[in-house]
């Protein structure tokens, strides 16, 4: 590996040169491939001229790196240029971005990754990617970020240090259509526990005729993990262990049945889950759905409202995870040095991280709560300042982990969740044979 290491920067080096001989690499210093380490880079002198390339979903993600680089250059005098590739930022962008590693290819100056998908690419690539906390990047600004967030990413990589440079950290909330509620007189602002929503939903069904809220019809997954996390449980603990067999995971299960008895469910495919939920008293989801919601469904404005869902048990509740992604810079890039010092820019000036938030972002930089952006008011919540509501549901964040293996607990849960409801498995029996064929399957300890 060290021999291999040293041929590639020989050759990146040969590069450098013959791009510089005939004018075709820009500024002499946005080229850094010959840089092992993240330190060096940040001894050097700012870029003034380069293009950087970035894999990310087309969106408000690109809108704002967009503006990010116009402020960027505003600020330094600089004329850096980006060119946003379309890729999703979950398993699509494991599988453009993995051949390429294998290969020693040529790679984006950044990419933008799920954190529940980077641990992955990290097993095999660590070494192909510089690391953000020898950037300085941690040090000098990691309090700055969720402490959830950047416990997630402190245990992403093998080494346990820190390569990705934090966007986004999203918890689960509840969107509940209050106006419906309220028809079927139910005070939402008095529901605390899952007991209390519960008996609202039997309420709503019975005056509106709505159910409560949407499950899978293959199996239920998200509201297990959600209720599991609510109880400040991980599926993984910090060694990469299963908890699947926790007690939290077979109360989250007994809340389900009560639900499932109570015929409060609307049932349906996964990928239609908020069309079913906008006909639904409440949709449990990330924060990013306020993104669509208003789009989507403009004939329900002023109806809805955003909460933390209730509580197992009330005082002792966290908020469960929900997604978060993070940009990475590889090594074998054209304009790494220039990535590293824009994507930093990006991530914590202040008229950025504002940006991101007029672009309904949530970014995973605490101090953007604190600028007068996130007072907004959202007419479609019925004017509910609905970014600093958010913000305090993340504050509450539970901490969990990443591993290489954990997208694929989704199946073995979604498993579980049939053979209960559909094969009258037991709870015990259905988690058993679960957690025993992912552990073969994988080689990592079941706690009970």
């Amino acid at each position: 590996m060290k021999l291999k290491r040293m041929l590639t920067s020989a050759l990146g080096l040969l590069l450098v040169a013959s791009l510089a001989a005939c004018g075709g690499g820009g500024d002499s210093k946005t080229d850094s491939k010959s840089a092992d380490s993240a330190k060096d880079l940040a001894k050097e002198e700012r870029v003034e001229k380069a293009s950087i390339e970035v894999y990310m979903p087309q969106g408000k993600n690109t809108d704002y790196l967009l503006k990010s680089i116009e402020l960027y250059n505003k600020k330094y005098n600089t004329e850096l240029e980006l060119k946003p590739v379309d890729v999703a930022p979950a398993i699509p962008m494991v599988q453009k971005v993995t051949p390429k590693l294998v290969a020693n290819e040529k790679m984006p100056d950044l990419i933008f990754l799920q954190d529940s998908n980077a641990g992955s690419v990290f097993e095999k690539f660590e070494d192909l990617f510089y690391s953000s906390e020898d950037f300085g990047f941690v040090k000098d600004h990691g309090k700055e970020f969720y402490k959830a967030k950047m416990n997630m990413l402190e245990n992403i990589a093998p080494s346990k240090k820190v390569y990705g440079f934090p966007n986004d950290w999203g918890n689960a909330s509840m969107f509940y259509n209050e106006s419906a509620f309220k028809e079927a007189g139910v005070d939402m602002t008095a529901v605390k526990t899952w007991d209390d929503l519960i008996e609202a939903g039997k309420k709503l069904k019975e005056k509106t005729g709505k159910k409560l809220l949407f499950m899978r019809d293959t199996g239920e997954l998200d509201l297990v993990k959600y209720l599991t996390e609510q109880q400040g449980v991980s599926l993984f603990d910090k060694e990469g262990n299963l908890n699947l067999l926790d007690d939290a995971v077979k109360t989250s299960y007994e809340i389900i049945k009560k639900l499932q008895d109570e015929d409060l469910v609307a049932y349906g495919n996964s990928k239609d889950y908020t069309v079913i939920g906008q006909d639904c008293g409440t949709i449990f989801a990330g924060g990013w759905l306020a993104s669509y919601q208003a789009g989507d469904y403009p004939d329900d404005a002023g109806n809805w409202r955003i909460g933390a869902i209730p509580a197992v048990e009330e005082g002792k509740d966290f908020s469960p995870m929900s997604g978060g992604s993070s940009y990475y810079v590889p090594k074998n890039s054209d304009n790494a040095l220039a990535a590293l010092q824009f994507i930093t820019f990006a991530l914590t000036d202040k008229e950025a991280l504002e940006a991101y938030m007029d672009l309904s972002g949530l970014p995973a930089n605490t101090t953007a709560y604190k600028s007068e952006v996130a007072q907004k008011e959202f007419p479609y919540y019925g004017n509910q300042k609905i970014l600093v509501t958010l913000d305090e549901i993340s504050q509450n964040s539970v901490e969990g982990y990443a591993f290489p293996y954990s997208a694929d607990l989704d199946n073995y849960i979604e498993a579980a969740s049939y053979d209960i409801k559909n094969n009258g498995a037991s709870v015990d029996e259905a988690l058993k044979k679960q957690a025993d064929d992912f552990a073969s399957k994988y080689g990592v300890k079941v706690n009970e």
